[in-house]
């Protein structure tokens, strides 16, 4: 079978989050907003897709069919700690080469997967980061008891392929930070991090789209525990955020080459931030604040840079994921024609 008529979007996503609640819910926004605009559209997972290179060229097949137009842009969410570079990764450059329109690019998507990766990306930016520690291979933990000890205690201690606040530890001292070398799984390495006392229990998730702030929410933990992630329990909402605070989240996204992603900050007594990590999958917009706001769509043509009105309300994904498409529609990145 041969499929000579383009879908203008796919939403392309990973079996193992397919039937997750916020997956569920951008895929009913993806479709409802696609039917209001009459753009053709596709939901795909990943292991439905066969990549071939034939007669010295790329192309695609998908469920035994022939694909010989492709998709303007592909909307990518995958479980980000899981990522495999030769799996998920392969795919998405496939598509890349291919022309679509990826969001996020696999660059930005891999620049996310590592905790300690995206700190490297940041470092040298002036960006302003928690001293931290991490090391190569898998039996090395024992050895940073020593090296970190510079940090001072108590340090935070993070799976770094951690989420949703899981793997993330408090370390009082040494001796607690041994047991936790007999206790933890050692399937990626952990960092070692400064703790920044003052923003004990509480952050900022900040959501960028296109290079602008269009929400903030404070995560508060309700239980007296360092990690305040609404899904171990924490509470979040709608706040306010200086300039030198969204100014910080958009540097950040700028680095890391993303299109929509969400920052979380650390607040310091004095005002000012750090950065504590980079989300590349915040499309569910749950912690999107109650308010309008412009916003511009990158797309990888200085020439295409018109404004997105995109009205977010409540913490529904709906608004935001009906704002990112109008705003293709608008500045050009996918067409009806």
């Amino acid at each position: 079978m041969c499929s000579s008529i383009a879908p203008k979007l796919w939403f392309l996503t990973d079996r193992r989050i397919r039937e997750d609640y916020p997956q569920q819910e951008i895929l009913r926004a993806l479709k409802a907003k696609c039917c209001e605009e009459d753009l053709d559209f596709r939901a795909l997972v990943m292991d439905e897709v066969v990549l071939t290179i034939e007669q010295g060229n790329l192309g695609l097949r998908v469920n035994g069919e022939l694909i010989t137009a492709y998709p303007q842009v592909v909307v990518v969410r995958v479980p980000t700690p899981w990522v495999q570079s030769d799996s998920d990764i392969t795919v998405l450059r496939h598509l890349e080469k291919m022309g679509c329109r990826l969001m996020n690019r696999p660059q930005a998507i891999l620049n996310c997967v590592n905790k300690f990766w995206t700190f490297q990306e940041l470092a040298g930016h002036g960006v302003p980061l928690p001293d931290t520690f991490s090391y190569g291979g898998h039996e090395n933990f024992a050895k940073m008891i020593d090296e970190a000890e510079v940090l001072e205690f108590p340090m935070v201690v993070k799976n770094t392929r951690g989420h949703r606040g899981k793997a993330v530890f408090l370390a009082r001292d040494k001796h607690h930070l041994a047991d936790l070398s007999h206790l933890i799984r050692h399937e990626a390495p952990y960092l070692f991090q400064k703790y920044v006392q003052e923003s004990h229990g509480k952050d900022v998730r900040v959501i960028v789209v296109g290079g602008r702030v269009v929400g903030t929410m404070l995560r508060c933990s309700t239980d007296g525990r360092m990690q305040s992630n609404c899904s171990l329990g924490g509470i979040g909402m709608m706040c306010s955020l200086s300039e030198q605070g969204k100014q910080l989240a958009i540097q950040v996204s700028n680095i890391l080459g993303m299109d929509v992603c969400g920052i979380d900050l650390l607040m310091k007594d004095d005002g000012s931030f750090y950065v504590c990590e980079a989300n590349a999958n915040d499309l569910d917009g749950r912690s999107a604040a109650s308010e309008t706001e412009a916003i511009y769509c990158r797309t990888g043509s200085s020439s295409i840079k018109k404004p997105i009105i995109l009205s977010l309300y409540g913490f529904s994904c709906l608004p935001i994921v009906r704002s990112v498409l109008s705003g293709m529609l608008q500045s050009g990145i996918v067409s009806r024609d």
